[in-house]
């Protein structure tokens, strides 16, 4: 077993953390799947889509059919191993937390990597590469989220998920190219995993927009200043409008999944604590431990 053709220990250590990241993917899917209270066939479900969505979407945008996730028995097999285990144990705690991260992390760097080098196989710009590369690494938890009803993590809680995909992928695709592909093997994924830990540990964070940022407020009062009185008149008279609008929701009203994620902790949260967590996600959105700004205590 090895991947790319690549015949060596590199190509065949590669290819085993490959399918070492479909079980590991697999078991996260079911966590999550054990919070929220699914059935076996639930659990089946977002397990196979946490660990193999990701590489179906790649193979799929390349052309790349019947796509190595359908082809390949050993995929879904160990992914229903994968599900079956988070099915049977209920793995939670700081220590599995931490054991969870670094080793997503180390396939994060593998399927950055992977996917990189499979779409540059067949013949996708060096811009597309590194964008299947980030797909491969990111789109099954994107896709799970999107099915339990929350909006994707990477999207907005500034965690350096993306950019260490982003990084991994350039290095796959420039010592590729440049170097021996065992190099680009090597290097590429360790590269991802150091940003990746390194930013867990030192508490970088994706920076995040304000809606109350000084250079907003500053441009906003330049703008009042000139703004002519009718036109004044006429836009508060529209704002008016948009407020008593259903429609013009912003979109991100927070999902059961967040409150929850407030009470965690407390098996059985009193009338208080719960009230308390629903402040925190419906009103104090940009109050402690919000997302704005770039970078989080």
């Amino acid at each position: 077993m090895y991947f790319g053709g690549i015949d060596n220990a590199v190509g065949q250590a590669i290819a085993i953390l490959d399918l070492i990241g479909v079980f590991l993917n697999a078991v996260i899917g079911g966590t999550v799947a054990r919070r929220l209270r699914f059935d076996a066939v639930g659990f089946m479900l977002i397990a196979i889509i946490s660990a193999m969505a990701g590489g179906m979407m790649r193979d799929a945008l390349i052309g790349n059919t019947p796509v190595a996730a359908l082809s390949d028995p050993w995929y879904i097999s160990i992914a229903l191993v994968g599900a079956a285990v988070a099915f049977l144990m209920n793995l939670r705690g700081y220590v599995w937390e931490l054991t969870r991260f670094h080793a997503d992390m180390v396939i994060l760097g593998v399927w950055c990597t992977t996917g990189t080098v499979t779409a540059l196989g067949a013949g996708v710009s060096w811009i597309g590469c590194i964008l299947m590369g980030v797909i491969t690494a990111t789109g099954g938890m994107v896709i799970r989220e999107v099915l339990i009803g929350r909006i994707p993590r990477i999207l907005n809680d500034q965690q350096m998920y993306v950019v260490p995909a982003i990084l991994g992928s350039a290095t796959a695709l420039t010592l590729y190219q440049l170097a021996d592909p065992s190099v680009a093997l090597v290097v590429a994924p360790l590269t991802a995993f150091i940003l990746g830990t390194v930013a867990y540990w030192a508490k970088w964070y994706v920076p995040a927009s304000n809606e109350d940022g000084r250079f907003d407020i500053w441009v906003t009062k330049l703008a009042r200043k000139i703004e002519p009185n009718k036109m004044r008149a006429w836009r508060r008279a529209k704002e008016a409008t948009m407020r008593d609008d259903p429609l013009a929701d912003d979109g991100v009203m927070p999902t059961k999944g967040e409150v929850r994620d407030q009470l965690e902790g407390s098996a059985e949260p009193t009338p208080d604590e719960f009230l308390a967590a629903l402040f925190r996600v419906y009103v104090d959105r940009h109050g402690e431990g919000s997302s704005d700004g770039w970078a989080r205590d």
